[in-house]
Formats: structure tokens, C-alpha cells, sequence
């Protein structure tokens, strides 16, 4: 590693850095990646060789499109054939193993050497930053404490910042109701955790008679690890009365992206990741604003580094300057995960668009679950949603809510009701590392 990536303040010098400069920290890192790789890492010098490259292929930013993609099904092959890590590791001194959440498949661990650990502590530092969070602030992390990277490196990035962390963890760790008591009496000014989870904490202190904007000092929150939409997004900011922002990343990869003060994309930290956003079918790069699969190399990483992996989620590169004078190029909120994508009678779903539909009925939480079927030979989609409690008429509630998920989504989705607490009770919302929405009966 040549580079020495600064926290915030600092960074601010490299995320305004002209193009030139920062393709040449790119340039150098990719380099030394390589070499390393080459020397410490079987998983890709066998798949290099397979191929005919050598490192030497590979020095410059557009040699490393000659390099083969990576797929998790490559990870979960090498998994089972070098238990219990895997060949895609390594032989660099780790201290510390963190595993991807087993949303697509079984959780596959990575392991992080100091160096790792302490570079990923320094992105989430950048994001906070960018984000509004300064010394003296008292963030409260709410994101599981588990396996999965993101509750830990959330609180080292605070951690460098100044912040003071309370780490009262998920609703499994520290039960809803103490977890809003906390926020209260101990004067929380950050939440940081899953759009649903905090959402879920607002439905609970409400529950308690309390008043989200007059008993709480919030005035930022914090998300990633689950997709936020715009109306996921509005939901927190009105009832928190917060500045809600969202972030993209993975176990895999660590903290490659964050929304600056204008949330419009995430900037990319380019001097420790090179993003492609490729066709799904060819994997040739796709033209400036189409969509494509999101491609990653990590620059920095020694253990269990990522070069260009497929991590299959849809989105595009903004390229249009942004306004906060940060350099680093951008790519849009993602769209969806290939894998989450439903095909219903040959038209795409996105779980997501449901979300669109419970914005505009008060009534209802932002708890859903879509349930997919064969009938016969066709598809059919329905909903389960929570309803608050309320004097209206269910029947009129559920006739609305069927009108706008066909305008969201084009389909007709029938909708059934349930009572408030049973959905988040079933899906174990004070439990989960990110939500999952589908329950697909058709195989």
C-alpha cells in the first residue's frame, strides 16, 4: 500500500482533488494490489493464469479490465473446497473475521488485517463527516452487533471523529422500548442503523406518548446495510425531524461509498475502490447514465480483497459535477439486486416500489412482506402490510392501497391487512440485519 488514506478533515484535500491526481492514487494502488495479489492470494493468481495474465498485464486502470469477473458463486466454490475460509484470503497476519449477512446465499467470512480494519474506520469517518457528524456528538449505533461488519466499523469511524458512541446495538441486544429510552434520557443527537429498524423505533416511542421532535435532541440519522427509498427517506425526516442519509456498502468491500450534504448519489471513495458499472450479459461497461451490475476492486485491502466482483446490484454513474465541489464521481441510489428483481408475467418488481405505494396512505407503516405464487400458469403477487390503529373503514384502507401499488408498479397486487405489531413481530424487525421482503412460494 503507497497510499495514505487520510480520515476528515484531510480527506477533503483528496475528495476535491482534481480527476488527474486522483487517477494517479488509483494508478499506483491498483499496482500494488496486483503484485500483492499475484504473491499472497491463489483464488485470483489461479484464475489470472488460467487466462494468460500476468501482473505485468495489469498497470495500468484500463489493464484491469482484461482481468476476469468474480461472482459469489466463485467465493462460495472456493469456501467448499478450502474450509473453512476459503483460498480467496490469503496468508496475511488477520485479526478480525467478519462474514456477508447470507442475504443471497450463506454467509461467506472475510477476514481484515490491521491495516484493513483501520482504513475501513477511516471511510466511515469521511461518511459521518460528510454527514454532519463532528466531536462531541453522542451517536447512538443500532445496528446489530453480529457477524456482520457494519455495527463495528460504524462505531470505529464515530470513534475517530470524537464522537461518543453508545452501542446499545439491535432490538435483540437492547429491547425497542429501552433503546428509545436511552435516546431520551441520554441525549442521542445521531442514530445510526437500518431505515426499517428506525422507523420501527419511531412507531415504539410514539406508542410511549412520546413526542419524536420535542423529547429527543436528534438531528441526524444514518443509514445502510438495507435499501432506503425517497419515501422511506421523507418517513424518517418528518417524524424524526432529521437529516436522513444514506450510505452503500458491504462486508466484502467495507465503506466504498457516502451521501455528501446534497443526497443526490453516492460519492465513490476513489483513491480505495475502482467502481465499473457493466451490462449484465456482456460485462462490456455500459454508456454514461445506463444502467448496469455494479462491479468493485478494493485498492487497499491485504486480506480477502475484492477485484472486480460482481456485487450484482443495479445502478449508474451521475456524471454531472456535484455541488458540494467533491471530485469523487458518484453513482446513483441502487435500484435493486438482480437476485430480488421478480419477474411477474414478464415484467420486472422490485420490492422497493411497494414503498412508492405506502407512502401515500398514513395509515399504514412502512412494514410489508410481498408474497409471490403460481395459480396455475400465471404469477400472482400479494402484499401483507401493518395498518396503525385507526377508525377507518380497513376495507376503504385496503381498496386504496390496491389503487396505488397499480400505479407503482403496474400490476395488480392484492393486499391484505394486519394488525399493528403482528408483521414486525413475524419478521422479527428488532432482530434482523437488513429486511427482506420477499417470500417466493413458486418453486
Amino acid at each position: 500500500m503507497t497510499w495514505d488514506y487520510p480520515p476528515p478533515p484531510e480527506s477533503l484535500k483528496v475528495e476535491k482533488a482534481p480527476r488527474e491526481v486522483l487517477q494517479k492514487i488509483q494508478s499506483d494502488e491498483l499496482k500494488s494490489l496486483i503484485v500483492r495479489t499475484w504473491d499472497h492470494i491463489p483464488f485470483y493468481r489461479e484464475r489470472w493464469e488460467k487466462e494468460g495474465l500476468r501482473p505485468e498485464a495489469v498497470s495500468t486502470i484500463e489493464g484491469l479490465r482484461n482481468l476476469p469477473v468474480i461472482y459469489k458463486k466463485d467465493l462460495e466454490e472456493s469456501l467448499r473446497i478450502y474450509p473453512p475460509f476459503g483460498n480467496y484470503q490469503g496468508d496475511f497476519p488477520a485479526v478480525r473475521l467478519q462474514a456477508s449477512s447470507g442475504s443471497t446465499g450463506n454467509p461467506k467470512p472475510f477476514l481484515f488485517t490491521r491495516s484493513d480494519w483501520d482504513v475501513i474506520a477511516k471511510f466511515w469517518a469521511r461518511r459521518f463527516y460528510a454527514q454532519g457528524v463532528r466531536e462531541g456528538d453522542i451517536l447512538q449505533v443500532v445496528f446489530a452487533y453480529a457477524l456482520f461488519i457494519v455495527g463495528f466499523t460504524a462505531s470505529e469511524g464515530a470513534m475517530r471523529l470524537g464522537a461518543l458512541v453508545v452501542p446499545t446495538g439491535s432490538g435483540a441486544v437492547t429491547p425497542s422500548e429501552r433503546q428509545v429510552k436511552i435516546a431520551r434520557e441520554w441525549g442521542t443527537t445521531v442514530l445510526a442503523g437500518t431505515p426499517s429498524y428506525i422507523l420501527h423505533l419511531a412507531d415504539i416511542a410514539e406508542k410511549m406518548g412520546l413526542d419524536l421532535r420535542k423529547d429527543f435532541r436528534l438531528r441526524i440519522s444514518i443509514h445502510t446495510a438495507e435499501p432506503m427509498t425517497e419515501p422511506a427517506r421523507r418517513a424518517i425526516e418528518e417524524k424524526w425531524g432529521v437529516q436522513a442519509y444514506d450510505n452503500f456498502g458491504s462486508v466484502e468491500t467495507g465503506a466504498p461509498t457516502f451521501e455528501c450534504e446534497e443526497k443526490n448519489g453516492y460519492h465513490i471513495n476513489e483513491d480505495g475502490y475502482i467502481f465499473e458499472v457493466l451490462d449484465p450479459e456482456t460485462l462490456k461497461p455500459v454508456a454514461s447514465g445506463e444502467d448496469g451490475v455494479l462491479v468493485v476492486t478494493s485498492l487497499f485491502k491485504e486480506a480477502a480483497p475484492v477485484i472486480r466482483y460482481n456485487l450484482e446490484d443495479i445502478t449508474c454513474f451521475i456524471e454531472k459535477p456535484c455541488p458540494c465541489g467533491r471530485t469523487f464521481r458518484r453513482i446513483s441510489k441502487i435500484k435493486g439486486r438482480i437476485s430480488d428483481m421478480l419477474k411477474i408475467r414478464g415484467a420486472p418488481l422490485y420490492p422497493t416500489a411497494v414503498e412508492t405505494a405506502l407512502e401515500k396512505l398514513p395509515e399504514l407503516t412502512r412494514e410489508y412482506l410481498l408474497i409471490v405464487d403460481r395459480v396455475g400458469q400465471q404469477d400472482k403477487v400479494s402484499v401483507q402490510v401493518e395498518y396503525r390503529p385507526t377508525e377507518d373503514d380497513t376495507s376503504l384502507i385496503k381498496e386504496k392501497l390496491e389503487h396505488e401499488l397499480k400505479i407503482a408498479t403496474g400490476l395488480s397486487i392484492e393486499a391484505s391487512l394486519v394488525a399493528p405489531g403482528e408483521l414486525s413481530r413475524s419478521l422479527r424487525v428488532d432482530q434482523r440485519i437488513k429486511a427482506k421482503r420477499i417470500w417466493d412460494r413458486r418453486n
